[in-house]
């Protein structure tokens, strides 16, 4: 029984020092083969990324090769002339009166100069000020004029050489009361015109779509869902069906607001289940963007919440008969069959639509495994690759863009320690701004980077933010020469120096940390005996690093085969004066 016991003790005393001893050998070399691996891929995504690059210049002097700079609808600026009134008959009655008359009709003002009544549009006042200076009253006006030093902007330029402009013109009076109230219509006029100006510009590129043709039977409806953005008034249900040639969604209680979209004018259909999320949806990108209400958006999506509220029956007869959690499990399955239906639902309607298209169309579902966490505009979100697209449309803002629509993805802040790096997604179409995707984990590199290349997009990286801004506005003063000079190259050639000192740097750190681990016992067994060869070694002895796998009874085992090596190289004396005092114990060691 006793040498059974004893083989057992010994069987899992050799199992203990196996198992310290190789995992470590065994960890490194799993390790090593993953390293290689990942070299190989690394090796083949940046062979890869240099023929993209190359692709996209040569794309680039082929694109740029007219002279086309590249901005649409975009031509010389020139300066912008306004009528306030055809005929002298047309002018206010009062102008005989030499007075400053402010006509809202005519958004003009009527100013006296040298006995003449002259009027100027509001398009053509910068601003207008007043100040009291003793008994008098002063108003200037300021306006709009070339060559003007102190504006943001240069670009108005002279429509005629030999043509002089009034800078400004001020006004003094002793009825202070009268001043201040064409400085209050004056100003207001020009708030008016400003926010007009601007509202005609939001709305510039709204298109007037094509006139739904409805079905004259009976359409397939999608019943009960929600759309985002919201219609005028309280958030309500609707119906959203399919007719000829688009969809409707009109809500039954309000019947006098709808959305129309013609299938010509969607871009991207998108479904996306309620697995992982509150909700399901059906999300539509639309190609020129449609007003909702008052409001302009290029997104419109339908969805319906996946799950209702519950409440606890405690007080129901129910909670008498059954005990434990059934109930709660029965709501579980209730939730999970409802979740089921709910996708089921909903992904059959996307095929719908998509075959009343007739082919324009085709659902695009996101790969949630592939998905990423990064800031696209304020919050946290959950980016998900599609075929076509990466998107984020669980909350808005919605985030839709076009893989074939992207010229390059530069990767910025990438360095080692850091947690999370940048993206950047500069489109083809350079009049666009880039698209910036802040804090994305740097756990996530790896996948990013393979993603981007397997859908053959140019990725590229570096170690600082650049200046997009100056970037993008140098391509578009010469795009030709931009790519004559190489093109994207010097993203590429800044994201390869840095990512090869960056892999040097840590390949050395982690390649010394090795050497001194697989050097450590043989340099301690060789310099064992030295310990007591002096005063100041009892104190070295305590600062030098001592492997963790080694407890202190093999480390005196070792001081002792040292100290009689080296008292038989001495002629084998045993006497005590020979004999050499051992190393006191490490503070930081304990015996097991």
């Amino acid at each position: 029984m006793a040498s059974v016991e004893s083989k057992t003790v010994r069987a899992a005393s050799d199992q203990r020092i196996k198992s310290e001893v190789p995992a470590a050998g065994k960890m490194l070399r799993s390790r090593a083969r993953s390293a290689g691996l990942d070299e190989s891929v690394a090796a083949k995504i940046k062979e890869h990324q240099r023929e993209l690059v190359k692709q996209k210049q040569k794309e680039g002097l082929k694109r740029f090769a007219d002279g086309d700079s590249g901005k649409k609808g975009t031509g010389e600026s020139a300066f912008k002339k306004f009528e306030s009134y055809r005929r002298e008959s047309q002018l206010p009655s009062r102008v005989d009166e030499q007075r400053i008359i402010v006509d809202q009709r005519a958004q003009s003002i009527v100013l006296p100069i040298y006995g003449y009544a002259v009027p100027f549009h509001i398009n053509t006042v910068k601003n207008v000020s007043k100040s009291d200076e003793g008994d008098y009253t002063y108003l200037r006006i300021n306006f709009v004029s070339p060559g003007q030093l102190s504006g943001k902007k240069e670009d108005v330029p002279f429509d005629d050489p030999e043509a002089t402009f009034i800078r400004n013109i001020s006004y003094r009076s002793k009825d202070a009361r009268h001043f201040d109230e064409l400085y209050n219509d004056i100003s207001e006029m020009r708030r008016l015109v400003t926010k007009r100006e601007a509202e005609r510009r939001e709305m510039a590129d709204v298109v007037e779509q094509d006139e739904l043709i409805l079905n004259k039977s009976r359409p397939l409806t999608l019943p009960e869902v929600f759309p985002r953005p919201a219609l005028e008034g309280k958030r309500l249900p609707g119906n959203l069906t399919i007719h000829q040639n688009g969809l409707r969604f009109m809500s039954p209680l309000r019947q006098d607001q709808k959305i129309d979209i013609p299938f010509n004018n969607i871009k991207h259909l998108f479904y996306q289940s309620s697995d992982h999320e509150l909700i399901v949806i059906i999300h539509l990108h639309l190609k020129s963007p449609v007003l909702v209400g008052k409001r302009k958006t290029r997104d419109i999506q339908f969805y319906r919440e996946a799950s209702d509220v519950q409440f606890d029956e405690t007080g129901n007869r129910k909670r008498r008969y059954r005990a434990g959690d059934e109930d709660e499990i029965e709501l579980e399955q209730e939730e999970r069959r409802r979740r089921h239906q709910l996708n089921k639902e909903f992904k059959h309607f996307a095929y719908r639509i998509a075959d009343a298209s007739e082919g324009r169309l085709q659902v695009d579902i996101p790969y949630r495994d592939l998905g990423f966490t990064g800031v696209p505009s304020r919050a946290s979100a959950l980016l998900q690759p599609t075929t076509d697209c990466l998107i984020h449309l669980t909350d808005p803002p919605f985030v839709v863009i076009t893989l074939s629509e992207v010229e390059i993805v530069h990767l910025e802040r990438v360095q080692y320690g850091l947690s999370s790096f940048d993206m950047v997604f500069v489109f083809s179409d350079f009049s666009r701004a880039p698209m910036h995707i802040s804090s994305v984990p740097s756990s996530s590199l790896d996948d990013v980077k393979q993603w981007l290349d397997s859908v053959d997009v140019c990725v590229t990286e570096g170690a600082v933010n650049l200046n997009w801004g100056a970037i993008m506005k140098t391509i578009n003063d010469d795009p030709y020469g931009f790519f004559e000079d190489g093109g994207w190259e010097f993203l590429q050639a800044d994201g390869s120096d840095a990512s090869d000192a960056s892999e040097s740097e840590s390949a050395s750190e982690f390649g010394s940390d090795l050497d001194d681990g697989d050097q450590e016992s043989t340099e301690y067994s060789e310099s064992g005996s030295d310990f007591g060869a002096s005063e100041e070694s009892e104190e070295d002895s305590e600062e030098e690093e001592i492997s963790e796998g080694e407890d202190w009874d093999e480390l005196e085992a070792k001081a002792a085969k040292a100290d009689q090596k080296k008292r038989l190289e001495r002629g084998g004396g045993s006497g005590s004066e020979d004999e050499e005092p051992r190393p006191k114990k490490s503070k930081g060691f304990s015996r097991r």
